[in-house]
């Protein structure tokens, strides 16, 4: 007789559970314009190719974006809620019809909340403390607001069995306190298996830290000013904990048994418990889950594929109109190689990684159906705890890998640019040959990742560990120009603020144009 793990057990008991319709029978609900909402969708379509981000993570950071626009034109927060809901709907965010009306309060009362808190928290703080604090109060907003609009029960479910099971298996010996080592272990969760960006693991910190924040009113927001300082800095400590890397890469690794659980899950979750305790048929279905799965990673590939590619196009052309033709003709003459390198190299650079990517097959598949055993049954052997501690090198060691590596760095960048003189590549043609080459070897790497989601078996090539040396200096640098584009993408500047407040100002006249035109049509007939 096969026994389940206690938390495999508590798992099912809630996937048992249907999830809570948001309609009930007779309910009002909101409707919005489907001639409006092709735009919209064509504009967000346009937008969200302008910022690499996962599929998963848009909708989330749509609320954010609207959120934060809306406060900006309408401090006091009047009737945002409804506004929001409303281009949420014209995107198709979320399905037309499917929102009460009841709703939309809810929102509202969780916008006025967080205002009531932000303004009050930002009292006697410097320029620079207020932009850092509404930033991040409107970004765990955004969050509340998706778990009011669209709850998911079961995925928070899955989330916690995830957590359980890792909790077990991690070990932080440096590490004396418990709460540290759980929330490190969450945290390691959140992005390693959910894949959760910064503001929706600070929501869910923040919600631990405040049990009772989410059922609270805009009235009672202000008792949680007095505790907030100490909290944002423990969020932010805990955010930045010196293994958090390690923890991450570990969880990323073991990943795939989880994914495949997830399927099982999503797939039928009411027969999740009687598939999960009968060895057999829990076998041909993860065959099954992850052969399907196999397939459906290429697709994702070439999406993702695609998204960069465009997004690496239109920055390209819009730095080649800017600044590298102008500045080529200050110079006397335009390079026209140089124009073309730079034009064609990065997508076609992106196309070649992403069209060397080689999917998992069958011995994957066996060993991740291992792990999935070893982590639902009682009976299989637990492999022994994994510790997390920092590498142990000596100072002289440590010191000598840290020259030669950024020996590396001077030998690689510098071969470069002397090709790249040979091609009388002038100084800033040089630099965007440089930035692109590195973001898009970070981009190839990011969506080479996708495959590790059902992935437990590394295929390594015997020159892997020289080729990852020689080009960890361009990956490196690609890393942190993505992260520092984030913030300063003149094309999400154009979109957010010169071009997002009319079009949607203009969605919302035409709208009520149709409105108008229905009524009247109606009058007619009646």
């Amino acid at each position: 007789m096969i026994s389940l793990t206690q938390e495999t057990q508590k798992l099912a008991e809630i996937l048992a559970e249907p999830e809570k319709r948001q309609i009930q029978p007779g309910e009002e609900v909101i409707t919005v314009s489907k001639t409006v909402s092709a735009a919209a969708v064509i504009y967000e379509a346009a937008r969200n190719a302008v910022e690499f981000r996962a599929e998963h993570l848009i909708r989330r950071a749509a609320i954010e974006r609207i959120l934060k626009r809306r406060v900006l034109t309408n401090p006091p927060g009047t009737g945002i809620g409804e506004a929001l809901v409303r281009e949420l709907l014209w995107a198709r965010y979320l399905e037309n019809g499917t929102v009460p009306k009841r709703l939309v309060n809810q929102v509202q009362e969780t916008v006025n909340k967080y205002l009531v808190l932000r303004q009050e928290v930002l009292k006697g703080k410097s320029a620079k403390e207020r932009n850092t604090i509404s930033d991040w109060l409107l970004g765990i907003a955004s969050c509340e607001i998706e778990k009011k609009l669209v709850p998911a029960p079961h995925r928070e479910a899955l989330t916690s069995f995830v957590y359980q099971v890792l909790q077990r298996r991690i070990s932080l010996p440096l590490e004396k306190d418990k709460k540290t080592h759980d929330i490190q272990v969450y945290i390691a969760t959140q992005r390693g298996f959910v894949l959760s960006d910064e503001p929706i693991i600070r929501f869910h910190l923040f919600s631990s830290f405040f049990p009772e924040w989410i059922d609270l009113k805009s009235d009672e927001a202000l008792k949680t000013s007095l505790r907030f300082a100490q909290t944002f800095q423990e969020i932010e400590k805990q955010l930045n904990y010196p293994l958090k890397d390690q923890l991450r890469r570990f969880v990323i690794k073991e990943v795939a048994p989880f994914n495949v659980i997830r399927d099982l899950a999503e797939s039928n979750p009411q027969e999740f418990g009687r598939i999960i305790s009968d060895p057999k048929v829990l076998e041909e279905r993860c065959q099954k889950i992850l052969a399907k799965r196999y397939q459906e990673t290429g697709a994702r590939l070439r999406r993702a594929a695609i998204r960069s590619i465009i997004y690496i196009f239109l920055t390209k052309m819009l730095l080649a109109l800017l600044l590298e033709f102008p500045f080529d003709l200050f110079l006397g003459k335009p390079n026209y190689l140089a124009l073309t390198i730079n034009s064609l190299f990065p997508p076609a650079l992106m196309f070649l990684v992403t069209a060397s990517i080689r999917l998992p097959g069958e011995e994957n598949t066996k060993k991740v159906i291992e792990k999935i055993k070893e982590y639902v049954y009682l009976e299989q052997p637990v492999k022994t705890t994994i510790e997390i501690v920092p590498p142990a090198r000596g100072k002289i060691l440590g010191s000598s890998f840290m020259a030669i590596y950024f020996l590396t760095y001077l030998l690689i960048f510098g071969g470069i640019i002397i090709l790249l003189n040979k091609a009388h590549f002038n100084i800033l043609s040089q630099a965007i040959f440089l930035f692109f080459l590195s973001l898009v070897s970070f981009f190839g790497y990011r969506v080479r990742l996708l495959t590790k989601n059902y992935e437990i078996t590394e295929k390594e090539w015997v020159l892997t560990p020289i080729v990852d040396f020689l080009f960890l200096p361009i990956l490196r640098l690609g890393q942190w120009l993505s992260r520092e584009l984030a913030q300063i993408n003149i094309l999400i500047f154009i979109f957010d603020f010169v071009i997002e407040a009319p079009f949607k100002a203009f969605f919302d006249v035409i709208e009520q144009w149709i409105h108008f035109i229905q009524t009247k049509r109606e009058e007619i007939t009646t």
